[in-house]
């Protein structure tokens, strides 16, 4: 029984994985097409904003192609279990550093585009940029607490 519940949660797990890097090409290539239909109106401003758009969708692309790899580096081609704490910081780490670059590009690319608008346009690329702070400060928080929490008990986690 718990052999077929792996095998099912594994094959969930590749089925997301192939779903979500699907979903990535089809932001790359939706980028492209909005960037050339862009840049083919012959005009600054629809340039620029097919431009800035594009950048945004290729971020996009970047972060669920990320979580893509993530679930499959994760969960299909090794244990799940994590070994130790070190392990799961490590792995914590780097999901949550690939979330943070993607919404700052994401946050960059909201400020120029309200640049081009009235100032209060700027409210939403302002708190993004905000609770990506929050998001750093929050992860610095945690690699303090849980480095702090090794040090204490070094066997923590071993198995």
């Amino acid at each position: 029984m718990n052999r077929g519940f792996e095998l099912a949660s594994r094959a969930m797990y590749l089925l997301a994985t192939v779903v979500l890097f699907l979903f990535a090409l089809v932001f790359v290539g939706v980028a492209a097409l909005a960037v050339v239909d862009g840049v083919v109106a012959l005009d600054a401003s629809a340039a620029t904003s097919a431009l800035l758009d594009g950048v945004g969708l290729i971020v996009l692309a970047i972060a669920v192609f990320e979580i893509a790899k993530y679930l499959y580096e994760e969960e299909i081609a090794r244990d799940r279990e994590l070994r130790n704490a070190d392990e799961a910081r490590r792995t914590l780490t780097k999901f949550l550093t690939t979330i943070i670059i993607a919404a700052s590009l994401e946050g960059l690319v909201l400020v120029f585009e309200a640049r081009t608008s009235d100032m209060s346009a700027m409210v939403y690329p302002a708190l993004l940029l905000l609770v990506i702070v929050c998001m750093v400060l929050g992860l610095a928080g945690f690699q303090w607490i849980s480095r702090r929490a090794e040090s204490i008990n070094p066997t923590q986690g071993d198995a």
